[in-house]
């Protein structure tokens, strides 16, 4: 039975050097990453979104949607707003932020492994190996993932004030649920605590099992009524908007994907290499790869002798890592990659909670504890190495593409996305290089044929682009992506250049049908040709 406070009773502070310690080595690893700049999806999601810009922007952000997705975070929305306003659109500050949620994040679980584990250095391990784990360095360097950051911090804080709360209520237990809404309006994900809860205190507390179920109802009620007020709020924001398009596979095909994609996490929290922003997980004859059954056979092992065994913080662990895995399995589709390591970021929580238990169990029965110790400084030295590594290929574009085609060089949006980097800095032969392979693996990657369309069009070749584009416009994925935008408006002005104007004003329309956020500063020419050229092309050719 895991006691609420049975690690915290002695001195406070004799907490503040395993505190120190974890702040110091958490910045020490991620110094390099102040010096870093906007990457990837920041330059959308913060740098040209309007609502980042002005706190006058606030209520817009607590009741409407994200503009790049329909998502409901308006808290993560809403950092931004003082980011900007302390620091303007200075890449530093917005790091630090990050930085500091992440540290404040191994704060709180080493906080939580005081209260779960029986020895405070397995505690101490489990915080600093979550600090430094290059799994974790995708969350905290990409700015536009704070939202993950965010909902670890709350929910981590609205637990040990359910702690506190030892089933009873007042101020502590409200305290909790009031986090928990924090952790909701950061991310949808939050919403997992609630399956932790419960289970923690039917088979943890002192006395729960004697609990009538009106008591036990009694301890979630509080964040019942908080879930309550954020889905008002969430429904009052989102009314009307679209959603968008989202994976077509069946329930089964999703689910699928996670006989490769759960052991695959698995292995870069227990064998830190090949990280890279685009993993890619095979479509077809997932179960014919031999390793993937050694791995789940050592997996439902481990889980069974877990389940088995008398040890409650690691059983905790494995309950945290399941609940938190059910919002990123795909059961409910998710409109964005299948995999990617921010995902993990709440999930892993647990792993590091088995690896306190697992260091904690090895001290109670190694004859020479001296080894459990070297053996998990190894470990957190290891890992605070490769991170600091990992950062580095965070500083830009240029730097986490070229990352991410070395770590996996059969990934079209590694290709695509590192050939629009060079593209940038004035590389165009690497540029369509990189773009031409990017075909090689996906010959009707829309973003990837516009690009070329608008390589040949600066090259003074207008059939070929024209050929490119309508390409881009003729993939299945096309729908409402920044190629086919691009598609749409370059296509449009080589039509005028033709001299055809009934063509151009057509994918005009349809460019200001559908303005990826990417291209929103082209809106007002658009509209301006709109009108113009709607002035000159009689009605009935229109």
């Amino acid at each position: 039975m895991i006691q609420a406070n049975a690690n915290l009773g002695s001195s406070r502070k004799e907490l503040w050097i395993p505190l120190l310690l974890i702040a110091c080595l958490t910045l020490a690893v991620y110094y390099v990453s102040f010096s870093n700049g906007f990457v990837w999806d920041d330059d959308s999601i913060i740098v040209k979104n309007s609502q980042t810009l002005e706190l006058s922007h606030l209520p817009d952000v607590l009741f409407s949607p994200d503009v790049v997705k329909p998502y409901y975070r308006p808290l993560n929305r809403a950092s931004y707003l003082f980011d900007y306003w302390a620091y303007g659109m200075n890449p530093l500050g917005f790091h630090a932020v990050n930085i500091a949620i992440h540290l404040v994040n191994a704060l709180l679980l080493f906080l939580v492994g005081c209260r779960l584990l029986p020895d405070r250095r397995g505690a101490l391990f489990a915080a600093l190996l979550f600090a430094v784990h290059p799994v974790n360095a995708e969350a905290v360097n990409f700015i536009s993932a704070r939202n993950t950051l965010l909902s670890l911090a709350f929910s981590l804080a609205a637990f040990l004030w359910f702690l506190e709360a030892r089933g009873r209520w007042g101020r502590p237990l409200f305290f909790s649920a009031l986090l928990f809404f924090g952790g909701l309006l950061s991310k949808e994900t939050g919403l997992m605590l609630l399956a932790v809860l419960p289970f923690y205190a039917q088979s943890s507390e002192p006395g729960a099992s004697a609990v009538d179920w009106r008591t036990r109802v009694g301890w979630i009620f509080p964040y019942l009524l908080f879930l309550a007020l954020y889905l008002g709020m969430r429904t009052y924001s989102l009314q009307g908007v679209v959603g968008v398009a989202v994976p077509a596979e069946g329930l089964f095909a999703r689910l699928a994907q996670n006989y490769y994609i759960l052991p695959r996490y698995l292995g870069l929290l227990l064998a830190p290499y090949g990280f890279t922003i685009f993993h890619t997980v095979p479509k077809e004859h997932l179960f014919s790869i031999p390793w993937l059954f050694v791995a789940w056979v050592a997996l439902l092992g481990a889980v069974f002798l877990i389940l088995r065994g008398r040890n409650a913080a690691a059983r905790f662990g494995l309950l945290w890592f399941a609940a938190n895995y059910v919002p990123i399995s795909n059961v409910v589709p998710i409109p964005s990659d299948y995999m990617t390591e921010r995902f993990l970021y709440l999930p892993a929580v647990g792993f590091f909670i088995l690896a306190g238990a697992g260091f904690c169990w090895l001290q109670a029965h190694l004859e020479t504890r001296r080894w459990a110790a070297i053996g998990a400084l190894a470990m957190v030295i290891c890992c605070a190495g490769l991170t600091a590594e990992r950062n580095l290929d965070w500083r830009n574009d240029l730097s986490l593409f070229g990352s991410a085609v070395r770590n996996n060089s059969e990934s079209v949006g590694a290709r695509f996305n590192f050939g629009t980097a060079l593209m940038e800095k004035g590389d165009l032969a690497g540029a369509q290089q990189e773009w031409q392979k990017a075909l090689e693996i996906d010959p009707r990657h829309t973003d990837t044929l516009a690009q070329l369309g608008t390589l040949a069009a600066t090259q003074g070749d207008l059939a070929r682009a024209e050929s490119y584009y309508r390409a881009a416009l003729d993939s299945p994925s096309a729908n409402n992506t920044p190629g086919a935008s691009m598609a749409h408006f370059n296509l449009a002005k080589i039509y005028e250049k033709k001299g055809l104007p009934r063509e151009a004003l057509r994918h005009y329309r349809l460019f200001l049908e559908n303005v990826n956020l990417s291209y929103e500063e082209y809106r007002p020419f658009a509209e301006r040709r709109v009108a113009a050229l709607g002035a000159s092309v009689p009605a009935e050719a229109r």
